[in-house]
């Protein structure tokens, strides 16, 4: 796992990196901008033989517009031609005024953008590419004034642009409408900003390239948000012993299904069962029994009880309900049984929406629970739109997960997932070929199986675990079919998905 900080722990991260090792603002920012320049150097040489032109750097009044200066200073000391900034403030801070004053001294051509616009954006029109020094981790609000008509005319300028640390206007609390720019490359100084994984400005960050060594090794190990990768994988799933058995491997009771929805049914049963539950039962309405049963093989298709509450605890490590589950009077009544028998639950889909109006009525679950929804379906659960849940997710997901005591899964291009005890963990999907029907229902189960496989295991920490070995399993599996057949179907997810989970364990 990587850490992921926020925009305020970052400057603190700064301050007590100078303050604990005695070493000026200025040492740090000439660190910074050596590792912007070694990853930046390939970039620029690619894109200046492809097209001609100098590589601007523009540069508002903070810590980023130091980097950026001295990145300038680093590159003509190496040879580098064709160099130039434009300068949004004439206020800088010290260190960025000594770097500026170098550049000036090597004779680089530094324009004002607000003594000499038309020169401006001249410059920035044929430049080849375009370096992002406007705003940084220290942004409040969103861009104002120069800066903010710069970061405009550098949009409206159309060329490539190579952001520092973070895409200018990109900050914690972001709301739909801000002023931000589209990054073909992001030099995210370490350890990452979560905002750069915020769903709805992911693709405003471009290519995200780690610049290390600035900070001090372990600096934001007690970060509370992290980013999850496949390596991750066997540290939260416990070895499956040699004498395991199909009782031992964990037991699921799912419902899900009805008329028009069987697919999601099935495709979440098999998943349980790929995710390595030992034990599946898929708990059916009359009038689709007969059309599951003649699908599955190895779920165990049953009648689904007159009373739900009549469903024996004990023989379950965990509950899967929603995936094509229909909304109607009999299921509410029905879930909210399923919650009051204490059994770990996982609720998608229809199970969500019912959840929401259960939830209202004063209804919760009395076991560890999960919940998976899409951003509409967490716009039920907590009023928030979609646009405004994806631009910034963290501080919403973390409420709602300590108001429920849930762990929460929020779907999306980049996954965020909450615990209740305020730990974040971000899966940087962006894999389109997930965008097929019935790839949440496939989620659904390989979480819910591996609900219920570490709860038979005695993982104290499973519903978190479940989660996050489920998202990246699903999103590893989907890379991993993109590249080797193209487009597939939410169904065979499953299968790759089991690989991964079956080798970490």
């Amino acid at each position: 796992m990587r850490p992921l900080v926020s925009c305020a722990e970052a400057s603190r991260l700064d301050r007590d990196a100078r303050e604990g090792s005695a070493l000026p603002e200025l040492v740090l920012m000439e660190d910074a901008a050596r590792g912007l320049w070694t990853l930046l150097r390939p970039i620029a040489l690619r894109v200046r033989a492809e097209r001609q032109g100098p590589l601007v750097a523009l540069c508002g009044s903070g810590g980023n517009a130091g980097d950026a200066l001295a990145l300038l200073r680093i590159a003509r000391f190496e040879g580098a031609e064709g160099l130039a900034a434009i300068l949004g403030s004439e206020r800088l801070g010290e260190p960025a005024s000594v770097f500026l004053g170098s550049i000036r001294a090597l004779g680089l051509p530094v324009l004002s953008w607000e003594a000499d616009r038309a020169a401006c954006l001249e410059l920035m029109g044929r430049a080849a590419l375009l370096v992002d020094g406007i705003a940084g981790t220290g942004l409040q609000g969103p861009l104002r004034g120069p800066l903010a008509e710069l970061a405009a005319a550098a949009v409206a300028a159309g060329r490539p642009l190579a952001s520092i640390d973070l895409p200018s206007g990109l900050r914690d609390g972001s709301v739909p409408g801000d002023i931000l720019l589209k990054a073909a490359w992001t030099l995210s100084i370490e350890p990452r900003k979560a905002a750069l994984y915020a769903p709805a400005r992911r693709s405003a960050c471009g290519e995200i390239l780690a610049v290390e060594g600035v900070f001090p090794a372990g600096a934001a190990a007690g970060s509370a948000c992290a980013l999850i990768e496949e390596a991750d994988l066997p540290a939260w799933l416990p070895p499956l012993s040699p004498e395991a058995h199909k009782g031992s491997r964990g037991r699921l009771a799912a419902f899900a299904g009805s008329i028009g929805s069987t697919g999601a049914a099935c495709i979440a049963s098999r998943a349980a069962l790929a995710a390595g539950a030992g034990l599946v039962s898929l708990y059916a309405s009359p009038e689709i029994l007969a059309i599951i049963s003649s699908r599955l093989e190895s779920v165990m298709v049953k009648p689904e009880p007159a009373e739900p509450g009549s469903l024996d605890p004990g023989r379950w490590d965990a509950l899967l309900a929603g995936p094509g589950w229909g909304r109607g009077p009999e299921r509410r009544a029905a879930l909210a049984a399923l919650l009051s028998s204490g059994l770990p639950a996982l609720l998608d889909a229809d199970a969500i929406r019912l959840f929401a109006e259960l939830r209202a009525d004063g209804c919760s679950a009395r076991g560890p629970l999960i919940l998976t929804p899409h951003p509409g379906e967490y716009e039920a659960l907590t009023g928030l739109s979609p646009e405004l849940a994806l631009a910034d997710p963290g501080p919403g997901l973390k409420a709602l997960a300590a108001e429920l005591g849930a762990v929460i899964v929020l779907k999306s291009q980049v996954t965020w997932i909450a615990a209740p005890d305020g730990r974040l963990a971000v899966w940087e999907g962006m894999e389109a070929g997930l965008a097929t029907a019935g790839s949440g229902d496939c989620l659904a189960g390989l979480a819910a199986g591996l609900l219920a496989s570490l709860s038979a295991a005695g993982v104290g920490d499973a519903a978190f675990s479940a989660a996050r070995a489920a998202v990246v399993a699903h999103g590893a599996a989907g890379r991993r079919l993109r590249a080797e057949r193209g487009f597939f179907e939410a169904g065979q997810i499953a299968a790759e998905a089991a690989k991964l989970l079956g080798g970490a364990r």
